[in-house]
């Protein structure tokens, strides 16, 4: 086994050429042989009896040729990759097996994709934003009016006609040329004004209407890409009746709102005191985490090195997976919504944030103990209700290693990064 040849086609991407010498798969090919003989049932033979030779003129020389060269690839794939110097993030991707016999041994070629080579520096001293942490008054009243709009309530609107916001209870009938059309037909509908859930349109010619107005006719026309192509572009006409109309009704801010709030709450002051201290808690966490994501935006920045396409394709199949399973989506629904030019986007920039606390981490010198790695498989094991053996044996310790040195890298440059507050 020896390696051959490597050629860079793509960023950290080699194609690699290598070969098993003739000797070595002469001598796998015998190994194979012995071993696979006993199944083997020649004409005039016991089985697992017959000589060599007769079983190569009836089945042919290379009969035994695919598991010899599967049972030498794997060694044969690491030896090369070592000589030729390179790290795999992934299994080699398109063997190709280009020369094969005894006398001639194999010559076969693979694509490697490795860790990119990257570099930082500068990381010292960065300035980074950083979201303001001061609670205002308004931030306190917008909460207050939050609450209030949770707890409201509907009541009948008898006095005035509809208007903006109201919830408006409807009879319809579409109809295209005089006939009524599939989907059009709908009784005691509960329809937002202003909310834009109907045909543009629609909703403002029921703005002025009264309780109790029947079959009277609202006009519109459907978009030019509207799902349905026989009613894309077509003007209609509703019938539509209005039996009743409701109204959100916000509940007074008092001391009886403020304990049907929170039983820790009595009266509006109480109220008051304890969003404020809700709104100091989650502004101080938000402006972390903002300070977090902005170091690392920032070292991102300043990695040095091109990204694999291929290792941003599978970092965004990985995304897409996840994501879809987390909202229970479909993945074309999930694509349409997202974009896939964003997804892979988003991909690459995680990846430099990695890469980029990876090389901090290395410059620095940094190695976690074996009791934190020990501590880290702890935490795995109770997050995901799961034995230390079982997060042993899903997780490699070196993975567990970049995760802590990416840790230590993020707090050391955030001790000395310099806050910028927003």
């Amino acid at each position: 086994m020896y390696f051959v040849a490597k050629e860079k086609t793509a960023p950290a991407t080699w194609s690699v050429s290598a070969a098993i010498s003739a000797e070595d798969f002469s001598r796998q090919l015998d190994e194979t042989f012995k071993k696979e003989l006993p199944k083997l049932t020649l004409p005039g033979f016991r089985k697992g009896k017959a000589p060599r030779s007769m079983v190569e003129k009836r089945y042919g020389a290379n009969l035994f040729f695919d598991e010899a060269l599967e049972a030498l690839l794997p060694a044969a794939v690491t030896e090369t990759l070592e000589e030729a110097g390179l790290e795999l993030l992934f299994r080699p991707e398109d063997l190709d097996v280009q020369e094969i016999g005894k006398e001639t041994g194999v010559q076969f070629t693979f694509t490697a994709i490795c860790k990119p080579e990257v570099s930082i520096e500068g990381y010292k001293g960065i300035e980074a934003a950083v979201p303001g942490e001061e609670v205002t008054e308004a931030d306190i009243e917008a909460r207050i009016d939050e609450l209030r709009q949770r707890n409201a309530r509907q009541v009948e609107v008898t006095a005035r006609p509809a208007q903006n916001g109201d919830i408006a209870v409807i009879d319809f009938v579409g109809l295209l040329d005089g006939e009524a059309f599939d989907g059009g037909t709908a009784e005691n509908h509960e329809l937002t004004l202003g909310s834009g859930q109907f045909i543009p349109g629609f909703e403002e010619q029921i703005i002025g209407r009264s309780p109790g107005e029947e079959c009277f006719d609202v006009h519109v026309t459907f978009p030019g890409d509207y799902h349905a192509e026989e009613l894309a572009g077509k003007p209609v006409v509703f019938e539509v009746t209005l039996h009743e109309l409701k109204a959100e009704e916000l509940p007074e801010l008092d001391d009886d709102f403020a304990q049907e709030v929170g039983e820790d709450y009595n009266t509006v002051e109480d109220l008051r005191a304890g969003i404020t201290d809700e709104l100091v808690e989650s502004k101080k966490q938000a402006a972390e985490e903002g300070f977090d994501h902005a170091v690392q935006d920032k070292l991102a920045e300043l990695l040095d090195g091109e990204i694999p396409p291929a290792m941003v394709e599978r970092r965004a199949e990985q995304n897409i997976e996840q994501n879809c399973g987390r909202f229970r989506i479909a993945r074309e629904q999930y694509l349409e919504i997202v974009g896939e030019d964003n997804i892979r986007t988003q991909s690459e920039a995680q990846i430099r944030r990695e890469l980029a606390l990876e090389a901090v981490a290395e410059q620095e010198g940094f190695t976690p103990t074996s009791d934190e790695i020990e501590a880290e498989q702890q935490r795995l094991a109770e997050q995901y209700d799961v034995t230390i053996a079982q997060v042993k044996y899903s997780m490699p310790e070196e993975e567990i290693v970049k995760i802590l040195n990416r840790e230590k890298a993020l707090e050391f440059v955030k001790a000395e990064a310099i806050k910028k507050v927003e």
